[in-house]
Parts: structure tokens; sequence; C-alpha cells
């Protein structure tokens, strides 16, 4: 077993690696909110500085400043409305909206605290949505290196789980101290917002120069003492980074039975003395209290666990089906444990910490995809063939030929024919969308049981059995929680995008970053970034890795699914990132 230096170094190095994405998401923040004063100042200079003087009461002012006109205002508190998650903060900007409508025209003072307040609430939009994502990140980062620490550190296997989703998701919407994250964001917001507003109107009414104003709320931005937005991002960031990295750790120790953890303290001159005092301490596992025992224990706080108990003859693993623990040989060497992993077990070893720097990459699939996770179930058995006439089934071939589409129809189809036309719309509709003149080819066909499509050349390739029953093939694409869409018209939507990828390449990476980066106002950002972007907000299986590159180095172009699984994002349930990624796709590519 190693020493107990390379624990301590393992997890020092985990946390420093999450810090410093925490470092790069808090440094995001305060830009956001810089950007946001620089707006507030263009105001201020364009909106008061014909009418500010020296030592009038707040009514004067009033008076001599015009009224405004709140139309761009409105529009703007719509696009918030509808960029914005929280319901209460839904509630609060629909409440704005209201008041906008039953009050056409309001005092310039009014006007631009209304400005600062919608500048600020886009700030928080975007702070919340980069925060979840390194939240989400944390929480995984440390599930997966922890475990691979442990395997690698004892040089055995170890046999985990993966974690799933809703699981992270739980953790992330549940409160500590009184709050989630995304409620502290909010408040904070609040409390900016407020400060700013009042130092404009005390400005106004004290009638100091908007050099004099601008100066100050440049200041406040850049301030470090206690409260302003530099250091209330700071400790937030960090603070919330250092939760979930410990949550994710608490995830894995109870995963692979770890029954105690050793805390051990960030021992610098800023080491305080409660966490001074807690150093080398061991604690039962499911004893573990946040802010007692457990880190963080307060805002900032660096502290970490390790494992305190190992048996090195026996260990203890978790069977996946039963979900009961059981001892197991702990015989298997570190690299015959990382060589027997399953594909989704070696694709979620991305988020180990470094990976990329400790030669942990992406894995292919099997020479076969399946568009489902348990390819072995019988998925149709529930399913009750339909007894079409011939007379029915020339209907559709020659709704399809109006289409412009060769339907290879067998006879002996006992598929729903509405289903089948939906297909066959789905599939005019998408061609046409995206000026795609090929004369395409749809078969219908009983297809190996995971399939529900598969696409060759210009022939698209659609399960016979998905289209018997609409309700229970539905229920079977939400069942594994794998795929872009859960309607089954995504089916012929997201082997249109095989089409489309046949006659482009595999460039769903490369376009997905340029949708990225323009939804999102950025210059630039990592494979690795909207890899995990596309897992988050499109599908797991829209990372899937093409056929048979084992061993083989690193390339964009594996990942054919991307595009497939975005189409089916946008024909379904569209979401701003698909819209632009639309948008590129026939505008640079097509």
């Amino acid at each position: 077993m190693k020493s107990k230096a390379y624990w301590v170094k393992r997890a020092v190095e985990v946390e420093t690696y999450l810090q410093s994405q925490a470092d790069s998401v808090k440094d995001g923040v305060i830009k956001a909110y810089e950007r946001a004063i620089k707006n507030v100042n263009n105001d201020i200079e364009k909106t008061f500085k014909a009418y500010i003087s020296t030592d009038i009461p707040e009514k004067e002012a009033r008076r001599l400043m015009s009224i405004a006109d709140s139309d761009k205002q409105y529009e703007e508190l719509l696009e918030l409305y509808d960029e914005t998650d929280d319901k209460t903060v839904k509630k609060e900007i629909l409440n704005r909206i209201n008041a906008q409508a039953y009050g056409a025209r309001i005092s310039r003072l009014e006007g631009l605290k209304r400005n600062v307040y919608i500048y600020f609430r886009h700030v928080a939009n975007e702070a919340i949505k980069e925060q979840k994502k390194l939240y989400d990140s944390a929480v995984k980062t440390a599930y997966y290196t922890n475990i691979f620490d442990t395997a690698q550190g004892l040089n055995c296997g170890i046999d985990f789980s993966l974690v799933p989703q809703k699981a992270v998701n739980k953790v992330l919407s549940e409160s500590w101290h009184g709050h989630n994250y995304s409620e502290r964001v909010w408040i904070h917001n609040d409390r900016f917002i407020q400060a700013v507003g009042q130092t404009i109107e005390d400005g106004i009414i004290s009638g100091h120069s908007v050099s004099r104003m601008t100066d100050k709320l440049i200041d406040y931005v850049k301030d470090t003492a206690p409260g302003g937005i530099r250091t209330s991002a700071e400790t937030l960031v960090r603070s919330e980074t250092a939760h979930f990295m410990n949550q994710g750790q608490k995830m894995a120790y109870e995963e692979i039975g770890i029954k105690q953890y050793r805390f051990v303290a960030a021992l610098s001159e800023l080491t305080c003395d409660r966490c001074g005092s807690l150093d080398g301490s061991v604690f039962d596992t499911d004893k573990a209290v946040e802010g007692e025992n457990f880190p963080p224990i307060h805002p900032r706080c660096r502290c970490v666990t390790i494992m305190a108990d190992v048996n090195l003859s026996t260990r203890i693993a978790r069977d996946p089906l039963t979900g009961e623990n059981y001892k197991v040989d702990g015989g298997m060497t570190f690299n015959e444990w990382k060589n027997s992993l399953s594909d989704e077990q070696k694709n979620a070893l991305k988020y180990v910490a470094n990976s990329e720097k400790r030669g942990i990459i992406k894995v292919d699939k099997e020479e076969r995809h399946h568009m489902s996770k348990s390819a072995d179930v019988d998925y149709w058995k529930d399913t009750k063939p339909i007894l079409n006439t011939k007379v029915d089934l020339d209907k559709e071939r020659e709704y399809a030929k109006a289409n412009n589409i060769n339907l290879i129809l067998s006879n002996k189809f006992d598929g729903d024919t509405k289903l089948l036309r939906e297909q066959v719309s789905t599939v005019r509709k998408i061609m046409d969308d995206f000026s795609i003149k090929d004369k395409l080819t749809l078969e219908i066909a009983n297809l190996y049981n995971g399939d529900f499509g598969e696409t060759v050349n210009n022939t698209i390739r659609i399960s016979n059995q998905a289209l018997r029953d609409k309700i229970i093939t539905e229920k079977i694409l939400n069942s594994d929680n794998i795929l872009a869409s859960t309607k089954i018209n995504g089916i012929a939507a997201h082997e249109c995008g095989h089409i489309i990828a046949n006659k482009i390449g595999n460039k769903g990476i490369e376009i997905a970053k340029k949708a990225y980066c323009n939804i999102n106002s950025t210059e630039n950002i990592s494979t690795v970034e909207i890899l995990d972007y596309l897992e988050t907000n499109i599908s797991s299986y829209s990372i899937s890795i093409l056929n048979g590159k084992k061993n083989k180095k690193f390339k964009q172009s594996y990942y054919k699914e991307i595009i497939s699984e975005v189409l089916a994002k946008g024909y379904t349930n569209p979401n701003k990132f698909a819209m632009e990624f639309f948008k590129i796709l026939k505008e640079e590519y097509l």
C-alpha cells in the first residue's frame, strides 16, 4: 500500500485542480459584473450628464429629468424572463413586465435603475449556468478520481458504479447552510443591484459629477473588501466548489466501501485553529457532518480527506444488479483492473483530475453502436403487430414518392401507417430545411433489437417494431435516458443527421464549439469542455465514439453522433444551442 504521503498528495492535487477551475469561473463572473458596470456607466453618461446640477433635491432632479421611452426595457425584461429558470425570480421579473405594460413612460432615474436590474440579472443567469457546469464537474471529478487513485494506490481492482446524472443533480439542488448554489447567486446579485442602484440615486440627489459616480461604481466592482463583488464572487465559487468536491469524494467512499476517512487540514499560516485541531482525526464515513468533522468547515476551506481503512486481502464491491455489497479477491492489479473496465466506466474516467496528463481519454464503443444501452432486452415483446392491407401500404408508398423519397416497405409491414408517415414527413422536412436535394431511400426493416434506426450512405433504415406502438416506443426511448429525443419522430431526425454528416464529414465538435461560443459570447472552448456541455445539454449518446478506433490517437472526427443527436434535439425539443448549431450548419457547411 502507498504511504500516507501518496494519499494526501493525490487529495491535494484534486483540490488544487478543481480550485483552478473555480478561479476561471470566478474570473468570468467578475468580468461579467465589470461589463455590467461599464454598461451602467455608459447609461449614466448618456442619460444624466445634462441634468445634474449641484445640491438639488431628489424631487427637483426627477422633475428636470426627461421622460424615457421604456419599450426597449420591456423587450429586455421579456428576454430576461425567458432565460431565467428560477421560479421565484421569474415571478419577480413578470411583475416588472406587468408594471412596464401599465406604465409606458418612466423617469430617467427609474429607467436607469431598471437597466441596472436587467444588466445584473443577466449576469446572475450567466453565473448560474457556468457554476452549475463547474459544480457538476466537481462532483464527478472527485468521485472518479478517488476511485481511480484508490485502485492505483492499492494496485488492485475496484468495482464501481457509474454515478447517475440524477444523483449529481440531486446533490447540486440540495441546500447546505440554508440555500443551494443558485439561490446564493441570486442573494448576492440582489445585494449588488441594491448597492449600485443606491449609489446612482445618491449621486443624482447630491449632484455628484458623472465621473465621480462612475469612478465609485468601478471601485465597487474592484473592491476587495468583504461584501464587494470581487470578494463575494471568489468566496462563493471557491466555497461551493469545495462543498461539491467533498460530496463527490464522500459518494466514492460509500460506493467502494471505505468506512472511515482521515481529516487532512491544509496546513499553512492561513489554517484556522478549528481545522488544525481536526487534522489527522479519523471519522466514520456514515457519520460525516459537513462543517463539523467533514470539509468544508468554513467558507474558503481548503481541507481534504483521505481514506483511513483499507484491507488489501479483500475488498468490498457492489453488485450492479442487486446493489448489495460483497467481498471479492483483491489480487487483481491496477493495470488488469483498468483494462477490464467497461466502455462506460472508461469513458467516465475523463473526469479524473488531470486525466489528459495521465493519458486517460475517451474510449471507443464496440464495433456496433446501439441507440439503446440494453440491446439484449426484448423491447418489443409488449407491442402488437398491426394488420395492414396492400391498399394501405400503397398509399404510404405514393406519399413517400410524392415527397421524393424512395420507400422500401415490405407487404409484411406490421406497424402503424400513421407513424410511418410521420417518419417520412420528418425526413422530408429536414431535407428541405437544410436544402439537401439528394434522392433518399427510407427502408422499414426488422433491425437488431437495440436499434431504432441506422443509416448507410443515403439509405435510412428504421425499425419496423418501433413503428407498432407510439406509447411503448417513446417509453423505451425515455427509459434509457441517454438519447436527445424521447419522441418517435426523433428517430428519423437522428438518422437525417447521419445523412448530413456523410455529406460534410464528422464536423460535430467543430460546429458545436462555434455554436457554444456564439450563444455564450466567448472566443474559445476546449474539446473536453464541449464534450461535457454536449453530454449535459444534448445527450450522453451524442459523445459516443466512432467504431474501430481503439488504441489509436484521439481525433475529433471520431465523434459521429453529435450532428445526429443535435438534430433529434432540435426537431423534437429545441433549445438555443441546437438552433445556433442549425444556423451554422446551414450557413457554413451546406
